[in-house]
């Protein structure tokens, strides 16, 4: 059981490799299955690692790491599938994606390592992904599913500046920017929200 986290990040990490063949081919189905499922695992690798124990940096630095790469190629499996769909909503995408790179930047200037906050807003703006790009992957409104990313990307991007900004030492595990703020003034932070 000790190795459940770990395992499902590993499917995850595989699982990129079979995004963009399902794109390539014009599954859009299967692409967005696999989407639900790879979230799934993001959600209760976690939730398992604290449950048993076994939540270390390492792991949540890894988790972090392997969220980012599915999620870039998520973008390019669509791009393959929808392509005029995900032309049409390039600035939406081209933004979000900005502000992941902007806030791994200033992580790796601040503090020497990427992110590995995992704020209540970044996994509202997972569930905005899946959402919206399982609405792309079946065909459905390109435009509602890109309002969604929008949405999530901007809570999560401008949460997680004011989270990196207010750190006092690079923390895994931060609820909020409220409760960066906290640990700023040497208070405690809960962190039951994790699972």
């Amino acid at each position: 059981m000790r190795h459940v986290p770990a395992l499902l990040i590993a499917f995850r990490g595989l699982a990129v490799l079979a995004l963009l063949p399902l794109g390539w081919l014009g599954l859009g189905g299967w692409l967005a299955g696999l989407l639900l499922l790879a979230t799934l695992s993001d959600i209760f690798d976690g939730i398992i690692a604290r449950r048993l124990g076994v939540s270390t940096i390492a792991l949540r630095r890894a988790d972090s790491v392997v969220d980012l790469i599915f999620w870039l190629t998520a973008v390019a499996a669509l791009a393959l599938l929808q392509p005029e769909a995900m032309a049409a909503n390039a600035p939406v995408l081209a933004a979000a994606i900005g502000a992941e790179f902007l806030l791994q930047g200033i992580s790796l200037w601040r503090f020497g390592r990427m992110t590995a906050t995992h704020a209540r807003s970044a996994k509202l703006f997972g569930l905005c992904l899946l959402v919206g790009f399982m609405m792309v992957a079946l065909d459905a409104s390109s435009a509602m599913a890109f309002w969604i990313v929008g949405v999530g990307a901007a809570v999560s991007a401008l949460d997680g500046l004011a989270i990196l900004l207010l750190l006092p030492r690079w923390e895994a595990d931060i609820p909020s920017a409220w409760s960066a703020w906290r640990l700023r003034q040497g208070k405690p932070v809960s962190r039951h929200w994790l699972g």
